[in-house]
């Protein structure tokens, strides 16, 4: 299921490790600091342990970190204004691969 996270993190180091993390579990990077994907129950799990983890332990009290489930249909229905480059398709792990 394609789910959203975003986050607004005071330190550098911490933003970046949190960003590094995420990008390792197979989401893509749509803003800044905002990443969307499909990622199994099992892995996403895990990635909010480490984040929630991550947030509570090295954040500062106004930091905080986002993550929300979204549809196949609402991933296709978003807007995007200016250059981005991003496939809907893969973002919703709807996207196939045909190797001939």
């Amino acid at each position: 299921m394609p789910h959203l996270i975003c986050y607004d993190i005071t330190s550098d180091a911490l933003r970046t490790k949190m960003g590094k993390k995420i990008l390792e579990y197979g989401l893509e990077r749509i803003n800044k600091s905002v990443y969307l994907g499909s990622i199994t129950d099992s892995s996403l799990t895990a990635l909010e342990a480490l984040l929630s983890g991550l947030v509570q332990q090295k954040g500062e009290p106004q930091d905080s970190l986002i993550i929300l489930p979204v549809t196949a249909q609402q991933v296709q229905d978003m807007r995007v204004y200016g250059e981005n480059g991003l496939d809907k398709q893969e973002l919703t792990g709807d996207k196939s691969t045909l190797i001939l």
